[in-house]
């Protein structure tokens, strides 16, 4: 099933408080659920609202504050539109695959790429061709990580 732009913001809004939180271990599986949400198949079986934050809501505590908006149902009600490109989701789940490898485990390193990626959702729905921004804006991580993170991602997938 595919996603709207509101799914994105809610994306980036995840990961600003995984920079907050390097240390959440508690939300692996959530992140893993999302990671299988973006990497599945798109069907024809229409579009469903709020999409992340229903994957959130059952892993999500009520003392973390910054992810009080995974409770609100959101109507929306203008300037929808469902997010076709499948570059955009293949970049989000490798974000969120590099998420899964560190979270809990290198609160540094964790801090470093939620820095680096957090505008990446936005720039997904907003830009036409986003890949020289996202690379510029990864590029300190990559240097000091991972070389090729998000490389074939956005070397293979066209935003035309």
């Amino acid at each position: 099933m595919r996603l709207i732009n509101y799914d994105f913001y809610d994306m980036y809004a995840l990961i600003t408080f995984f920079r907050s939180n390097p240390a959440k271990a508690e939300y692996l599986p959530a992140i893993e659920k999302i990671t299988r949400h973006l990497d599945s198949e798109p069907s024809q079986n229409g579009i469903e609202l709020n999409t992340i934050r229903k994957i959130l809501k059952p892993y999500t505590s009520a003392q973390d504050e910054q992810l009080s908006w995974v409770f609100t149902e959101n109507k929306y009600t203008a300037n929808i539109f469902i997010i076709k490109n499948e570059a955009c989701y293949m970049i989000m789940s490798a974000i969120f695959k590099e998420l899964l490898l560190y979270l809990g485990n290198d609160p540094e390193r964790v801090y470093l790429l939620c820095d680096a990626s957090h505008n990446i959702p936005l720039l997904l729905i907003d830009e036409k061709r986003p890949e020289k921004v996202i690379t510029s804006m990864i590029k300190e991580y990559r240097k000091r990580y991972n070389s090729e993170f998000l490389y074939e991602e956005l070397k293979q997938h066209n935003f035309n």
